[in-house]
């Protein structure tokens, strides 16, 4: 079974909704998603936090699948709606920049990014093996839910190669 696979099955079991903008690593996880909780599609990962807010406020779980190099797209979403006032889900980070990048336009908020959302008061969690997913998405879940705080799973790249 795929890292792809094992983030799906562990998120079906506590999403309603996942967000995501289209990334090729991501891909799997929504095509494995798709029969199991609704997809939405959106343009920027501001967009993927607006909504998740959104059924949150409502009071759904979702969760948000997008690239690390998107994350500087939706700092003020996160920072002035989605941590203030306790929206909290499990972001999931397609990780570039990091270990083995060799596109210089993505290291920058690769190696950042985990900074950024301490700075934020948001936890983060690397997840460099497939069988630390179900651990990682239910601790993520429960953060969200009991604790109100958003968690961010970290998809390094050592998942590609295992």
């Amino acid at each position: 079974m795929s890292w792809q696979t094992t983030l799906a099955d562990a998120l079906s079991d506590g999403v309603d909704v996942v967000a995501w903008v289209p990334d090729r690593r991501l891909s799997p996880v929504v095509d494995a998603l798709e029969e199991r909780v609704r997809v939405r599609i959106l343009t920027s990962e501001e967009a993927c936090v607006g909504y998740a807010a959104g059924v949150r406020a409502a009071g759904g779980m979702p969760a948000v699948l997008f690239q690390s190099s998107g994350l500087g797209n939706c700092l003020n979403a996160l920072g002035s709606l989605a941590v203030p006032y306790g929206l909290a889900f499990p972001i999931a980070l397609s990780m570039r920049g990091t270990l083995g990048e060799e596109n210089p336009s993505q290291t920058l908020l690769g190696k950042s990014a985990a900074p950024l959302l301490h700075a934020l008061g948001i936890q983060t969690f690397s997840v460099a093996t497939a069988e630390a997913i179900p651990v990682l998405v239910q601790g993520a879940l429960s953060l969200a839910r009991g604790g109100r705080e958003l968690a961010t799973l970290l998809l390094e790249p050592e998942l590609d190669r295992a």
